[in-house]
C-alpha cells in the first residue's frame, strides 16, 4: 500500500477518470475526498466506494467549496473539466469556471503546501511536427480543449515559479476504458461492433495515435504522488503502441466478433500521426504501461455487456 496516510483530494471525482482513480487510491491506501459538481460526473461511479470516501457536492468555481474540500488533503489531483469544453464550446461561463477553479485548487494547495497533480492533455501539442512526440515538442493547440489545458499548465508553472507550488503536470494520451463518459473512438467502434453495425471510420484509416487504458492512468498519478523527484516536471503519459484506425476497427471487430463492414468517410485529415513519447515518464516516475490496446479494448468489451444501458441513462 504505496499511499497508506496520504490524504487526498479528487476534482471530478465521480466522472470517468475520476471514478477509475479512487478506486486506485483506496486500494493504495489512501484517504480519499472527492469534489464534484455532478454535471458530467455520476454519483452512480462511485456507489461502490460510498462507505469509503468523503463525498462533496460542490464546484471548484467556489472558493468556499474548494477551502472545504481541501481540507487537511497533502494532494490534490484535478481532474474536473466540463463535458462542454471537450466538445468544442467557447462559451465564456464555461471557460472562466474551469479556470477559477484551477486558481482556487491552487491557492488552497499553496495555503496547505499540499502536491497539486494537474492533468492536462497531448491535445496541448496540437498538429504534431514530428514523432514521437516529446515534452519538449512546440505547443500549438488547434483545439478549445487544448488551449484551456495549456493555460492550466501555464497557471501551475507559472505560481510554481512565483510561490512555490508544488506540482505535477500530466499530459495524457487518449485515455479509454469501462465507464468513459465521453463515446471517444474505442468506445464508438465497440458500440458499432457490438451492435453488428458498420464501424465508420474518417479519412482513409491511416490516422494513428497513442492510447492510455485508464488502469495505466491512474498508476502514473500513483507514481507522481510518491517520487519526490517527479515534482515540477511535466510528463506525457501513454501506451507505447502508436494504433491507426483501420488497426483500432480490425482489433474491435475481432474483439466483438461483428461481421459488420468498416466505411470510410470522406475528411481532409488522413495520415496524422500522434504518436507521444513516453520514456521521460518511464525514466523518471518508472511508468510501464501495462495495457496493450487489446487487451484494454476487451476489458472494456467485457464492462460493456455487463452495463449495456450505460450510454442510454
Amino acid at each position: 500500500m504505496r499511499l497508506k496516510g496520504r490524504k487526498v483530494l479528487v476534482t471530478g471525482g465521480a466522472g470517468f477518470l475520476g471514478s477509475h482513480l479512487c478506486e486506485r487510491l483506496l486500494a493504495e491506501g489512501a484517504e480519499v475526498r472527492v469534489l464534484d459538481v455532478l454535471a458530467s460526473g455520476r454519483a452512480a461511479n462511485l456507489s461502490a466506494l460510498l462507505g469509503q470516501i468523503d463525498l462533496i457536492n460542490g464546484d471548484i468555481a467556489s472558493e468556499d467549496s474548494v477551502l472545504k474540500a481541501v481540507g487537511n488533503s497533502d494532494t490534490v489531483v484535478h481532474l474536473a473539466f466540463p463535458l462542454a469544453l471537450r466538445e468544442r464550446s467557447i462559451e465564456t461561463p464555461v471557460i472562466t469556471g474551469i479556470l477559477t477553479g484551477l486558481l482556487n485548487l491552487i491557492q488552497a494547495a499553496l495555503a496547505r503546501d499540499a502536491l497539486l497533480i494537474y492533468t492536462s492533455s497531448i491535445a496541448v501539442y496540437g498538429n504534431g511536427k514530428y514523432v514521437p512526440i516529446d515534452e519538449k515538442h512546440p505547443l500549438e493547440p488547434v483545439l478549445i480543449h487544448g488551449a484551456v489545458k495549456l493555460a492550466g499548465e501555464n497557471f501551475c508553472r507559472t505560481l510554481a515559479g512565483s510561490n512555490g507550488l508544488r506540482t505535477v503536470i500530466l499530459r495524457a494520451a487518449d485515455i479509454y476504458g469501462p465507464r468513459n463518459t465521453r463515446i471517444s473512438v474505442p468506445i464508438k467502434f465497440l458500440l458499432q461492433a457490438m451492435a453488428n453495425e458498420p464501424i465508420t471510420i474518417y479519412g482513409d484509416g491511416s490516422d494513428s495515435r497513442s492510447y492510455t487504458f485508464v488502469a495505466d492512468f491512474t498508476e502514473a498519478v500513483v507514481l507522481s504522488m510518491i517520487r519526490p523527484e517527479a515534482t515540477g516536471e511535466v510528463f506525457n503519459v501513454g501506451g507505447d503502441e502508436c494504433v491507426s484506425m483501420c488497426e483500432l476497427a480490425s482489433e474491435v471487430k475481432k474483439i466483438a466478433g461483428s461481421s459488420g463492414p468498416v466505411l470510410f468517410q470522406d475528411s481532409p485529415a488522413a495520415g496524422r500521426r500522434l504518436f507521444i513519447d513516453n520514456r521521460k515518464s518511464k525514466e523518471i516516475l518508472g511508468f510501464k504501461p501495462s495495457f496493450r490496446i487489446g487487451e484494454g479494448l476487451t476489458l472494456t468489451h467485457r464492462w460493456l455487456i455487463d452495463n449495456p444501458q450505460y450510454y442510454h441513462s
